[in-house]
């Protein structure tokens, strides 16, 4: 087996775990180099709340700054779980962000989260880290873009300027609901087959549950957490997709 080095790129500080952890521990298991970069994990810029970012605080328990590093915290606990090597940029979630003229919130509702375009400065931030930043010879995976969250839409945007995404991963669970992407609609990308076995469940289930700031944002407890993983994996979820022309990686 020729060993080979994946690179995913998680919006935030779950998406790649959520979206196919099992894989990614898969991948490792093989004797693959698996690497995880968190882009928009950095550390708020104003303490100055927007009442939105006040509303995600109250949901998670815990507030700003505080909030970041506990969620950077459990991001090394489940990148631990899956045998991952994990990087976090210093980039602000959305919540976080100001509109460079106007000063004014760039979300103030979940609306606002899932509707507007990212601002084109961070996109072409982004794709210039890409292109200085990734070794030529890393597989690169990035998301699809599902749900139209706001931060999936810059990594995707960021995308769209390199030239050399091998492939995406479906983001979960948004897909649940969304499956409006272009890339998918037009048949330009296609599912590719991998066998994921019980044990790369468990590690993903482990994995996910290491987020407890987040999983009352999709799921009532940890049973439902796991259930909710193991039909996703049993319905085809969590592998990843590809242009038609490509090569899948090998199970």
């Amino acid at each position: 087996m020729t060993v080979g080095h994946y690179l995913f790129l998680s919006p935030h500080l779950d998406d790649v775990t959520l979206s196919c952890g099992g894989l990614v521990w898969d991948l490792g298991q093989q004797g693959h180099r698996v690497e995880i970069w968190t882009l928009m994990a950095g550390l708020p810029t104003d303490e100055n709340y927007s009442p939105f970012a006040q509303e995600m605080h109250a949901n998670w328990g815990i507030s700003g700054v505080e909030a970041v590093r506990a969620r950077r915290a459990e991001d090394q606990e489940a990148c631990a779980v899956l045998g991952a090597e994990l990087c976090h940029f210093d980039w602000p979630d959305a919540i976080y962000r100001y509109d460079a003229q106007t000063g004014a919130p760039i979300v103030n509702s979940d609306d606002e989260l899932f509707s507007r375009l990212p601002e084109q400065p961070l996109v072409d931030a982004i794709a210039a880290m890409i292109m200085a930043a990734v070794p030529s010879g890393a597989t690169l995976v990035l998301p699809i873009g599902l749900g139209n969250h706001v931060d999936h839409q810059a990594v995707v945007g960021a995308g769209r300027q390199v030239p050399r995404t091998d492939f995406w991963y479906a983001d979960y669970p948004y897909i649940n609901n969304h499956f409006e992407s272009p890339l998918i609609r037009d048949g330009r990308l296609e599912s590719v087959p991998y066998n994921l076995s019980e044990a790369a469940l468990q590690a993903w289930q482990s994995a996910v549950l290491c987020y407890t700031s987040q999983l009352s944002t999709f799921w009532r407890d940890m049973d439902e957490t796991r259930l909710a993983l193991r039909n996703y994996m049993a319905g085809g979820g969590g592998r990843l997709w590809r242009k038609t022309s490509l090569d899948s990686p090998q199970a």
